[in-house]
């Protein structure tokens, strides 16, 4: 396999490369050729034109194109230009697919798209790119994966423009469309390609929760206007720059171990945002920022990996979003893989990669795609003689990305800082001091909240009331140290014999309030016996016995929560006044 870069701002320059004897040679000695068209610009014609050039000398080639929001070559971003990478190869076959997007079908476009591409034998690997911000790629990914029966690596990123990413295009052998997927697939026993991905983002702000979507759309978090959280901790404005102001702060996320970053791209009249891949709800997420020195650590350490595998490509999908943050200094993470092999790539709206047998969309993260056939061939001389090393260190060099990653560490500490007083206050203001036990403002929160998911849902849930009997006598004999102790040891003994769905929390005094979901009365009076047979076996201090007495009952739907804690406080003075040590329900 040979690799080469072409960097042209006009036809006539590419078509002084491609009367070149070494392109001729390289042409010569292989069976198969497969051209990359990274463009800044969005002119079909211009995308066309190069198409056009290109055939001429090599008729049997798979030509894909793409336009971009910075361009990549030799390692280095470029903008306002076009790049050409050529992968010449010598055994591997090559062939490519388009298919136009379907706005509201594009799970089952997919998982069509994945069954016809598996008709090719031998399939090394499949490259896609797509155009996120036309249709739902996220979806078009979950047909794709449910449609694939080989475990193979897949690759790519999502199209996009220096204007907004209004009208992305994407090319394949003289076809374009703004709207679609193109996939390139790579066949033979003799290719071999390595997948490479990490993230470098860091949290900003507090924990919050996606309460409400619909598709890609967030509408809710924390149960408010999903524009309002970044309004609020960025005073970003729901204007024509909103893309461009937001771009830097997606939402990060954990799913099964691995941290996902999503970057918002646009707002409704409703102040929902739209997202290039969907999140769900409950999840938890926050706002987050990336770290420069993170980035580039993470970058050499991928470096390292791949200088093992010995590539003869590197191809690059990397966010917009890090060139947007990192500015000037963006090479620092991207020059490094030009040591390794030719590198070429483009600033993505969106990453493509495949873990295992699920192919998803990707933000904020760069991608790095390593190619070889069969053992590769050396890079590595020729390469340090063309990079231009520094002659001496400058002290003020990368200070911007220094800056930014100390204030990055410096708002992290911060933030866990006040989270922890958060946390701290949360507590002190739900729990009792002594016991540790819920409080009665929490306890009545939680009760309002189950009435209202019973009420929704058609559930059930139930109360146990209990009171220490003759407690007052324990005090006034042994005094309030011994009896606050007897209190503590209770609320052990009740916290062991309670699920962990359940809530006990202390009414008053020596009162307890015990709330258990989804428990009928029945259920409830069974476990009210068990627990007082507990209490009335167990030796508390200085060898006491105690008893308490227990009401039992459970909501009715649409009853106020006054009537129902009325109720299970009658059945409790019932059981005091009939002898107490006994459970009554009611």
């Amino acid at each position: 396999m040979i690799s080469k870069i072409v960097t042209i701002k006009s036809i006539e320059m590419l078509n002084q490369y491609l009367q070149a004897d070494e392109f001729k040679d390289c042409l010569n000695s292989s069976v198969s050729a497969f051209v990359q068209i990274f463009s800044s610009q969005r002119d079909p014609d211009w995308l066309m034109g190069i198409e056009s050039a290109l055939r001429g000398m090599m008729p049997q080639a798979v030509i894909a194109g793409v336009t971009t929001m910075g361009e990549i070559a030799e390692g280095r971003m470029l903008i306002n230009t076009t790049v050409i990478s050529l992968a010449f190869f010598e055994k591997t076959r090559i062939q490519g697919f388009l298919v136009e997007g379907d706005r509201g079908n594009e799970k089952d476009l997919g998982e069509k798209f994945s069954r016809k591409i598996e008709a090719c034998p031998e399939i090394a690997g499949v490259m896609l790119l797509a155009t996120p911000y036309t249709m739902n790629i996220s979806d078009f990914l979950k047909g794709f994966s449910a449609g694939r029966s080989q475990d193979y690596p897949v690759f790519g990123g999502g199209a996009g423009d220096y204007e907004a990413i209004q009208k992305p295009l994407i090319t394949l052998d003289g076809n374009y469309t703004s709207k679609g997927v193109l996939a390139v697939v790579f066949m033979g026993n003799d290719i071999h390609i390595d997948l490479h991905t990490y993230l470098g983002w860091q949290p900003l702000s507090k924990k919050m929760v996606i309460t409400e979507t619909d598709g890609l759309w967030v509408k809710k978090i924390d149960d408010e206007p999903a524009f309002e959280v970044f309004h609020r901790y960025l005073d970003i404005q729901n204007d024509k720059d909103f893309f461009l102001n937001v771009l830097e702060f997606p939402l990060l996320l954990e799913r099964n171990g691995i941290q996902y970053a999503k970057a918002p791209m646009e707002v409704n009249e409703e102040k929902a945002i739209k997202f290039i891949a969907e999140l769900k709800e409950g999840e938890s997420v926050c706002i987050g920022y990336g770290n420069p020195a993170v980035m580039i650590e993470k970058a050499n350490d991928i470096q390292n990996r791949i200088q093992t595998f010995n590539p003869e490509a590197i191809f690059l999908y990397s966010c917009i979003c890090r060139r947007f943050l990192l500015q000037s200094e963006v090479d620092l993470e991207t020059r490094p893989f030009e040591t390794i092999a030719p590198t070429s790539g483009f600033y993505t709206y969106g990453e493509i990669y495949s873990h295992g047998k699920h192919v998803i969309m990707l933000n904020a993260t760069m991608l790095a795609v390593s190619i070889k056939e069969q053992d590769g061939k050396k890079y590595q001389q020729e390469t340090e003689q063309r990079m231009i090393k520094p002659k001496s260190l400058d002290p003020f060099t990368s200070q911007h990305t220094r800056i930014i990653s100390r204030l990055v560490n410096f708002i992290k500490v911060v933030t866990e800082e006040l989270e922890d007083a958060n946390r701290e206050a949360r507590r002190l203001a739900e729990r009792d001091y002594l016991t540790q036990a819920y409080n009665r403002m929490k306890a009545h929160e939680f009760i309002e909240n189950e009435i209202k998911r019973c009420d929704r849902y058609d559930l059930k849930f139930s109360i146990i009331m209990l009171d220490m009997d003759y407690f007052k006598k324990v005090n006034d004999t042994y005094g309030h140290n011994l009896g606050d102790e007897i209190l503590i040891q209770l609320v052990k003994l009740l916290s062991q014999e309670i699920r962990k769905i359940d809530m006990l929390s202390r009414w008053g005094g020596e009162e307890f309030l015990i709330i258990m979901p989804m428990t009928d009365r029945d259920g409830a009076k069974i476990i009210a016996e068990r627990i007082r047979i507990a209490v009335a076996q167990t030796p508390f201090t200085r060898g006491l016995r105690q008893t308490c007495s227990f009401g039992v009952t459970t909501y009715k739907k649409g009853e106020s929560i006054e009537s129902f804690i009325d109720r299970v406080d009658k059945a409790l003075y019932e059981a005091k006044i009939t002898g107490r040590n006994r459970v009554i329900a009611k």
